[in-house]
């Protein structure tokens, strides 16, 4: 993510004091829910605008899997769109305007925090959506991977008009990074875990090492992909000796270096095909947004805060999932007649009964309750991948 302005920003919201606008029922602005086939929006901008994002995120969803060979995938994704770049950096520093994570958070789906009144001049929020994209169809993504794939996607230009976008084409820095500088050894590449090595030349290197696979190893990478889904965590280790059982570190490097000389960088134009989306709409209330909040303190603030939050939600509305999902994994307990409740509330979400079944702990109905969490879920529920390994 890119820094900007940041001290015009910090100065801005201390002179406008706080950023978090009152709740609805308190003069506050209303919150919308926005479904489609795979994501949920909560949102406290306008229905249009909401309805415009999701249209957004479903065609670059459609965009990443024809890229990527129709990779099968139904994990929805949760969206939390706050109306402006100054709500969001009450969460985050004020240099970023989108910031998304993997479905390890209680609410079990990739989630992405992002203003709704951004341009996207520097096509931040194109990096961020497509990583929660691509969460959504590869589980397990190590780091280089993750960036890869967002800088190979995020200049890719979705205008509604348009009924094809190209793909491929990175902001200028990366290349010319990989100008100045060699691409990071393989080996320095895989082995990054954190953000302290994640720096520009990490960036232009993760892009051009899956530029270079999608382009000269397109069969093999799919096969990559495959294994990084794999439920257990001992064959992913094994994911790329036993997809690319020709190319180790070292001869990866000259690879690489040899078709960033003189190989061709193809740009392919994919057929974009969604126009008209299918949503759905619900009016969310007082525990909803108190709940979105609830997450992002959480995930951005701290624990206090966002326990204090917690128990705002359930004195409003015991059954409200995602506050039960966020207090069942930092508490690691439910009530057994909360989740009964909260299942009956929700019958159509599997991780309802998923809470239902841990309450349940080993009795004949855990496993009823369990099957019914499988029988919604599929392969979201990392329960339910087990059962099958």
């Amino acid at each position: 993510m890119r820094i900007g302005r940041w001290p015009i920003a910090l100065v801005w919201l201390m002179a406008c004091g706080s950023a978090t606008p009152p709740l609805p029922s308190r003069g506050g602005p209303a919150w919308l829910e926005v479904t489609s086939e795979h994501f949920t929006l909560w949102t406290d901008a306008s229905a249009e605008r909401g309805r415009e994002i999701v249209r957004e995120m479903e065609r670059r969803r459609q965009v990443v899997m024809t890229a990527m060979n129709d990779a099968p995938s139904k994990a929805r994704s949760f969206a939390i769109a706050l109306r402006s770049a100054r709500e969001v950096a009450a969460y985050v520093p004020a240099q970023f305007v989108a910031v998304a994570w993997d479905a390890q958070n209680p609410t079990s789906q990739p989630g992405i925090l992002l203003a709704a009144n951004n341009d996207d001049d520097d096509h931040v929020v194109n990096h961020e959506l497509t990583h929660v994209i691509s969460f959504a169809i590869i589980k397990h993504q190590p780091h280089w991977l993750s960036e890869g794939i967002a800088i190979y996607f995020e200049m890719a230009d979705l205008e509604s008009n348009k009924t094809s976008v190209q793909i491929g084409m990175p902001r200028d820095d990366r290349p010319d990074i990989l100008q100045q500088q060699s691409a990071l050894p393989a080996a320095t590449l895989f082995a990054c875990e954190d953000s302290r090595c994640m720096d520009g030349r990490f960036y232009a290197t993760s892009w051009a090492l899956f530029s270079f696979l999608l382009n000269e190893h397109y069969d093999q990478l799919a096969s990559y992909l495959q294994r990084l889904n794999e439920p257990s965590e001992d064959r992913r280790t094994k994911a790329w000796a036993e997809a690319f059982p020709d190319l180790p570190p070292d001869k990866l490097d000259d690879e690489l270096r040899a078709w960033l000389r003189v190989g061709k960088l193809r740009l392919p134009y994919i057929d974009v095909t969604v126009h008209d989306v299918a949503t759905r709409e619900r009016p969310l209330g007082d525990a909803d947004a108190l709940a979105a909040r609830c997450l992002l303190d959480f995930k951005f603030k701290d624990e206090v805060t966002a326990m204090r939050t917690l128990s705002e939600v359930l004195m409003i509305d015991r059954t409200n999932l995602l506050a039960r999902l966020i207090d069942t994994s930092y508490t690691h307990s439910i009530e057994l007649d909360d989740a009964r409740a909260t299942a009956a509330a929700h019958p159509d979400d599997w991780r309802a009964w998923r809470l239902l079944a841990f309450a349940l702990k080993d009795s004949p109905e855990h496993y009823r309750a369990m099957g019914r969490a499988c029988a919604l879920a599929g392969s979201e529920a990392p329960e339910c991948d087990r059962l099958h390994e």
